[in-house]
């Protein structure tokens, strides 16, 4: 169960340093990602002091449709301090001062929502439409690890930027938002200075209407990212509109008993991961430890 020889290696690196990433170790190891994050979390010598958060995912391809967000090995890598006992006091420090770091990073990238807005949109649309953030960042959970962007493989500045739009009704408003917001997405993939990854929607509040029937899959990602947006700018009252719709429909119940299962999937694969090898075969396991979006990125080392 335990490769001892790995164990060592990582040891050895642990001798020299109170506490590091997964990812350090995964770059000082080559990349063995599998076998070391095994190695670690088989091993009674080595110490895992993880600092991110977990959130739901709506997976079409997960039986049950729900999954934790980081993936098992991004959590790992970007969100785990790894030590011995012996520095394990120091490596909760060192956890601290790693979420304070993506906090920062966090800030950094709304505010560069705030000035894509406020450069991009007329103000009498801003004061017509509430806009969130949703994604790694309204969690305080922006990474800068580069990652190729899906449509066009160009290499971005780690966690996008996901906006929502919520207007009140169909119309030109729409088609202004979508306009102008597709320009500076391309503006901002493009140039080699930014490298940011801008995703958005539009929505209006009929279209929360309908979503909060909460049955398709596109239905309850709209529902659970509107429920848990963090304010950017524009209309608190059109936002506080479609917050009511998700209420009455209680959405919010709905999300958390998808979240527990998503904890409870997400246990069970750890540990038979943990255990057998070959496990990370199947594929439910092997999208709960890579999630596909990120085995580009991986591939990429």
């Amino acid at each position: 169960m335990l490769d001892e020889v790995l164990e060592a290696e990582i040891l050895k690196i642990l001798g020299q340093h109170s506490s590091v990433l997964g990812v350090e170790i995964a770059e000082a190891l080559g990349n063995r990602y599998f076998e070391i994050w095994r190695t670690c979390h088989n091993s009674s010598k080595i110490y895992s002091t993880p600092f991110g958060h977990y959130y739901l995912r709506i997976d079409k391809k997960i039986e049950g449709l729900a999954r934790l967000s980081p993936s098992i090995l991004r959590d790992f890598l970007t969100y785990t301090r790894i030590s011995t006992l012996d520095n394990f006091e120091k490596a909760i420090s060192d956890a601290e001062s790693s979420r304070l770091e993506h906090v920062r990073i966090s800030d950094e990238k709304r505010e560069i929502a705030r000035q894509i807005i406020a450069e991009t949109l007329p103000e009498d649309v801003i004061a017509h439409t509430g806009i969130l953030i949703a994604g790694d960042v309204c969690r305080n959970m922006a990474h800068l690890v580069p990652r190729p962007e899906r449509s066009t493989g160009k290499l971005v500045r780690g966690s996008d930027i996901d906006l929502i739009f919520i207007i009140e009704n169909d119309g030109e408003l729409r088609g202004e938002i979508e306009g102008r917001i597709s320009e500076a997405k391309a503006i901002y993939l493009q140039h080699p200075a930014l490298r940011e990854e801008l995703d958005f929607v539009v929505n209006t509040l009929d279209h929360y209407h309908k979503a909060s029937c909460f049955k398709g899959v596109h239905d309850m990602i709209s529902c659970k990212a509107a429920l848990e947006g963090q304010y950017l700018a524009g209309s608190k009252e059109i936002l506080k509109k479609s917050t009511d719709i998700l209420l009455r429909a209680q959405i919010p119940r709905k999300v958390i008993k998808l979240t527990e299962k998503a904890f409870s999937d997400r246990l069970r694969a750890m540990e038979r991961l943990r255990k057998d090898p070959d496990v990370i075969g199947l594929p439910k396991e092997r999208r709960l430890f890579y999630y596909s979006d990120e085995i580009w990125e991986f591939m990429l080392s």
